[in-house]
């Protein structure tokens, strides 16, 4: 049931964004499950499906999104406009541990397989996404 629910997400996606957009986007969503696949099988020593992979970016997103309005949830009703200093250190960390559970889920390596797994990913998908930026945008 859940990959209809995403199936309905990215045709709606599709519909509302401009073509050159969400082709763009598309693309770096399976460069990014390639790279995790490759990424999994070197750091990890498992050798996950591309579904798999898939599956893994998409529960990281997942939980990065629900942290965030966690996040926004705590902040909103006090009136912090900005988080500074070791309160945004701890913010980061939770965004980076909920980024890496996606992947231990995902894929089934150990926190410290995924930890590496997520930071190669989120290298290369940044690198990729700068230097094509003035393509898509």
């Amino acid at each position: 049931m859940h990959y209809l629910l995403f199936i309905g997400a990215l045709l709606f996606f599709a519909f509302m964004t401009p073509v050159k957009l969400a082709v763009a986007v598309g693309a770096l969503v399976l460069f990014v499950t390639v790279v995790v696949k490759v990424s999994a099988q070197v750091v990890g020593g498992v050798s996950p499906t591309l579904g798999e992979s898939f599956r893994s970016v998409f529960y990281a997103s997942l939980l990065v999104a629900l942290a965030l309005l966690a996040f926004l949830s705590f902040t909103g009703g006090v009136a912090v406009h900005h988080v500074e200093g070791w309160p945004a250190v701890a913010v980061l960390a939770g965004l980076f541990v909920a980024y890496t559970l996606g992947f231990q889920l995902g894929i089934g390596t150990s926190f410290g397989a995924s930890a590496m797994v997520a930071l190669i990913s989120t290298l290369l998908s940044g690198a990729i996404l700068w230097s094509v930026r003035n393509l898509a945008f």
